[in-house]
């Protein structure tokens, strides 16, 4: 790691509480690394190997997607940055933001497709990314950008190299800057207080974004966990590892799972790929979790989490690891009821 980097990290080390929910605050995103995809044929590349429809991409957002492998599985989520050459040339480039545990992997199972194409994939080291909370108007000033826009995934790229996503908007809005780390070390100085990685995860939750680690790959499938909902499924394009399966599901069949959030009481964190049960059959699985953080509830502190569960047993009392959890309504429940 840049020491330089590590140096401003020991001076501004994560706070034990968060910071209040309303207030500016960063957070290291360590838990994310970016592949670079280019070259003449980087678009038709990642439009065959990703779920999302990456060739109408212009570079004003972001889009979120998946790698699956044939039987639909997916191997990772992925944030998908198409930017534009900055020199005014043709042709575009794409970061892909991906787990960091899963990058390594991820890479290397892009190469074995690359085959004949003038693609280039790198792992980008010399890479940070960190996430603004309710960004303040000083930071937006000093990083050259006009307030929160209307839409989400809104990107820019500013002279530094570093990108700008807004991967949220609204009232609760999220920011994350990703890019050189003397870049990100210039804007350093107009960063807010430093808050927690699970301030972070708490905010993903609620929006309901999916994340995908080494306990989960090749488990779920894009509509388990809502990817069609987030846009991040394209039923219109050609061929991509899966596609069939996907768009079989889409068109001829009925998901008999979606993802929904949930909190429970328990002390101990709640580990993807924990197994949910009937309340009164404990030996049926009824879901499954995807992630989970402790989030502040009402007046309470508790373990939030987003869990596939299958749709037969969304209302029944259900239990983790013996103990009770609660469904939350929301927009996510509510779709997959009235789909399904």
């Amino acid at each position: 790691m840049n020491n330089d980097w590590s140096l401003f990290l020991q001076t501004h080390p994560e706070p034990a509480h968060p910071a209040s929910p309303s207030a500016a605050a960063w957070v290291l995103l360590d838990t994310r690394a970016s592949l670079l995809v280019s070259g003449e044929e980087a678009g038709d590349f990642l439009q065959a190997m990703l779920t999302q429809e990456i060739l109408s991409l212009d570079g004003s957002h972001a889009a979120r997607g998946a790698l699956c492998n044939a039987k639909g599985r997916i191997l990772t989520t992925v944030l998908i940055h198409p930017l534009r050459p900055q020199d005014g040339g043709q042709g575009m480039t794409y970061r892909l933001t991906v787990p960091a545990e899963l990058a390594a992997d991820l890479f290397k199972t892009l190469k074995l497709y690359v085959l004949r194409r003038r693609v280039l994939i790198e792992i980008s080291d010399d890479w940070q990314s960190v996430g603004v909370l309710n960004p303040d108007p000083a930071l937006l000033a000093a990083s050259g950008m006009a307030s929160s826009p209307a839409d989400p995934l809104a990107q820019s790229t500013l002279p530094s190299g570093v990108v700008a996503t807004w991967e949220q908007t609204g009232d609760d809005p999220r920011l994350s800057l990703q890019g050189p780390t003397h870049a990100l070390l210039a804007l350093a100085p107009h960063l807010p207080q430093r808050t927690t990685q699970n301030a972070w995860d708490c905010t993903e939750i609620h929006d309901g974004i999916p994340t995908i680690n080494r306990e989960t790959v090749l488990h779920f499938v894009p509509q388990w966990i809502n990817l069609d909902l987030l846009q991040a499924v394209s039923f219109k394009k050609g061929c991509y590892p899966g596609q069939e399966v996907v768009a079989r599901l889409h068109y001829l069949g009925k998901s008999n799972r979606r993802m929904v959030s949930g909190y429970t009481r328990m002390a101990e964190p709640v580990l993807p790929k924990s197994v949910i049960h009937p309340a009164n059959e404990p030996q049926t699985e009824a879901g499954e979790i995807v992630r989970s953080a402790i989030c502040r509830v009402g007046n309470e502190d508790m373990q939030v989490f987003l869990a596939v569960i299958r749709l037969n047993h969304l209302h029944d009392e259900l239990l983790i690891e013996g103990q009770p959890c609660t469904l939350q309504p929301g927009p996510f429940l509510e779709t997959a009821e009235q789909r399904h």
